[in-house]
């Protein structure tokens, strides 16, 4: 009481001076635990990346997704493991990803920080706890194994058969106007995911833009993930308001709050169905959440419609904008380097006579340069740019810089990160890292498919990763096998049409500079100002 009472009779400029002192006393013993007493004090890097949170949110909020780059910068600097923040550590050597990714039976937890940015945090893919996430993850993996994926192509080939038509349809129309590929590759993954998922879609391959709205929502949530890892509050404030509201204050946020309320009312349809003689049967094939609510293994609390409408949020994110942008830059650079695609297209006549053959994905995953220009494209495309934080609770990581023989230890709970994007960058491992390249696979590939870490790896390995490759197999064939080349419109005339090709394609006002990254939204942003990667379509 006595001390409460001093309290009161303090004056305003003494209580001012009270409360600096105990905020300098604060901020000297942060100084200290952080710098000297923390357990990654011992790690090299920037001293102001180790005080504060701040130094990241300068570069990824500030400057827009430039930490990814200058983490880069620090290995460059200090060496092949970094302190980036005051609890998480970097390591830029490739070789150490199989220790912190795939370590068999290992408990891998994720880090809250990071996975708060989906907004979904009762998805597999925002799971923090390891057994929790095994559960769910359980529950959804026997529908993305690669044998569920190719029962699954009836589905996936009917929607490119659809988008070729539509490609035919705009050619006819067009009059020579440009297409952004990303807007028609996206409704086609959109719509596969969709028909996975609830046996309907909204067929935006058939729109006449191609469902660009949906994309643009999509691009607008993957910028909004940074303000919302750094600054969560601002989505607790946002999902606090009236949809009304929210939906028109936060760009794009309208079409994100219509998409997520899609999902949870396709959720309700399917659960209500449940025991009753229509289960199942308005659809052609199993879907995921007929699946997941009928499950024995998931208990009750897993199988609420609001839960699994964060599972099909996610689903729909992942399973649109990184796929579409692998089969976006495989058109480009095809089309840009001409040889590259008279080798595909040599390949894909010999294999496929008839171009309106169906052809088992078994038997195109085996043509070699095809496998080729579909990793290669993925590994340009890099899918999650960001790095991958993970938290090994029980044991202590060891890395050794095998240049200086130094080794580092990373007590229990130390968050650790790599990033996909350094490693598939890394001119020592591919040669012309940022070129187009198919022939390094069928030269080399099998030394070079461990240093393929863009979708991750160990029981969080990316659970789409069968579908993807699917999808871009089939498209690219089918594509490939009935349009040619033109060359580039107001550039080259070297092109590559055949005998039998519905038509062909041309680059439009297009530069490798529009494949590239620029910035990091957790997948990777183009240079502000592109005008995205645009073509002619030209039909006989």
């Amino acid at each position: 009481m006595a001390f409460l009472e001093t309290i009161a009779a303090l004056t305003w400029q003494q209580a001012t001076c009270l409360l600096a002192a105990v905020w300098f006393l604060y901020v000297v013993q942060l100084v200290i635990q952080r710098l000297w007493l923390s357990p990654l004090a011992h790690i090299p890097g920037p001293k102001l990346a180790a005080l504060t949170q701040y130094y990241e949110f300068y570069y990824d909020i500030v400057l827009g997704g430039q930490y990814t780059f200058k983490i880069i910068d620090m290995h460059e600097k200090y060496g092949p493991i970094v302190r980036i923040n005051p609890w998480e550590v970097h390591v830029g050597d490739p070789d150490f990803f199989s220790e912190l990714y795939t370590g068999s039976g290992r408990r891998r937890d994720k880090w809250n920080f990071y996975t708060q940015q989906f907004g979904a945090p009762q998805s597999a893919l925002a799971t923090v706890d390891h057994n929790l996430h095994k559960l769910r993850r359980s529950a959804l993996n026997p529908f993305f194994s690669t044998q569920s994926v190719r029962k699954l192509q009836p589905v996936i080939e009917e929607r490119v058969d659809a988008l070729l038509d539509s490609f035919k349809n705009y050619a006819d129309v067009s009059n020579g106007q440009p297409l952004d590929v990303m807007y028609p590759f996206s409704a086609f993954t959109n719509d596969v995911i969709n028909e996975y998922a609830f046996a309907r879609s909204d067929h935006l391959v058939e729109e006449s833009d191609f469902g660009a709205e949906v994309t643009n929502n999509l691009l607008i949530g993957t910028h909004m993930g940074p303000w919302v890892k750094h600054v969560n509050w601002v989505l607790t404030l946002v999902n606090a308001l009236p949809e009304s509201i929210s939906g028109r204050c936060v760009p794009g946020w309208g079409g994100f709050l219509k998409m997520k309320n899609d999902i949870l009312d396709q959720i309700h349809s399917i659960e209500a169905q449940q025991h009753t003689d229509k289960w199942m049967l308005d659809g052609s094939h199993p879907t995921i959440f007929h699946e997941l609510l009928s499950s024995k293994t998931l208990p009750a609390r897993e199988k609420t419609p609001s839960r699994l409408a964060q599972e099909g949020q996610i689903l729909v994110q992942g399973g649109t904008l990184t796929t579409s942008w692998a089969m976006s830059l495989a058109t480009f650079h095809l089309l840009n380097r001409p040889s590259t695609l008279r080798k595909l297209r040599d390949e894909l006549f010999e294999a496929i006579p008839d171009p309106n053959e169906v052809v088992p994905l078994a038997k195109l995953e085996n043509l070699p340069y095809l496998r080729g220009v579909v990793k290669e494209a993925l590994r340009l495309g890099i899918g999650t740019s960001s790095r991958l934080a993970r938290v090994a609770p029980d044991e202590t990581l060891v890395y050794l810089d095998r240049d200086s023989d130094k080794e580092w230890q990373l007590p229990p709970g130390s968050v650790v990160g790599m990033s996909p994007y350094q490693t598939v960058m890394d001119d020592s491992i591919f040669y012309d890292a940022k070129g187009f390249h198919p022939e390094r696979w069928v030269d080399d590939g099998e030394h070079l498919e461990k240093y393929l870490t863009i979708f991750c790896g160990g029981t969080r390995v990316c659970l789409g990763m069968a579908l993807a490759h699917a999808e871009i197999y089939l498209m690219l064939a089918k594509l490939f096998r009935q349009w040619g080349s033109g060359g580039v419109v107001f550039g080259s005339d070297e092109g590559d049409v055949r005998d039998g090709d519905v038509g062909y394609l041309s680059i439009y006002e297009t530069r490798v500079r529009d494949c590239e990254m620029a910035a990091d939204y957790f997948i990777p942003i183009p240079y502000k100002g592109s005008e995205g990667l645009r073509f002619v379509f030209e039909a006989y």
